[in-house]
């Protein structure tokens, strides 16, 4: 079962990836290819000439949520690599984590994936966080319980993990 947990938390690490990868791409500061299309009273371009489309300058309220997501991912990559080493290293003889928390978390990276505006509200960010830390206290909970050698390594892992997140 902590098997499952941790295949709805790569699950959200893909989600993600992909909405961070999106909002690069189609944000990018100048980027971009208008192929035979008329600018504002310019030429016409064409076929196959690249262009730059005029900036979008992002807010400072935008940039901050970019940061603070792309922080958030890192932790979540960070916590997959933590966890997938403890059941390498552990015999468990139940699950780590509540699936609740793990299903909580990609329907979370879901919505996020699927907001119309493709920027990421406070709201989100915070519930994308709130669940983050259940699931590292959960999981840092259930590491001090057991006694064996690697517990003390993720131990140590999972409190710097915890430390780490980001204010919103």
């Amino acid at each position: 079962m902590g098997l499952c947990s941790l295949t709805h938390q790569i699950d959200a690490l893909n989600i993600l990836n992909e909405l961070q990868a999106h909002a690069t791409t189609s944000n990018r500061d100048g980027e971009g290819q208008c192929s035979g299309a008329l600018l504002a009273g310019k030429e016409a371009v064409r076929p196959g000439e690249l262009t730059k489309e005029p900036r979008r300058l992002k807010t400072i309220t935008a940039r901050a949520r970019e940061s603070c997501l792309a922080r958030l991912l890192e932790i979540l990559t960070r916590l997959i690599s933590i966890e997938e080493d403890f059941i390498k290293d552990a015999s468990y003889g139940r699950r780590l984590l509540k699936r609740k928390d793990s299903v909580d978390l990609k329907n979370i990276c879901l919505r996020m994936a699927i907001a119309e505006s493709g920027s990421h509200s406070d709201r989100d960010l915070r519930e994308l966080r709130h669940c983050l830390r259940l699931i590292v206290g959960n999981l840092l909970a259930y590491v001090l319980e057991e006694n064996n050698p690697s517990s003390t390594e993720t131990t140590h892992k999972l409190r710097e993990l915890s430390n780490s997140f980001p204010d919103i």
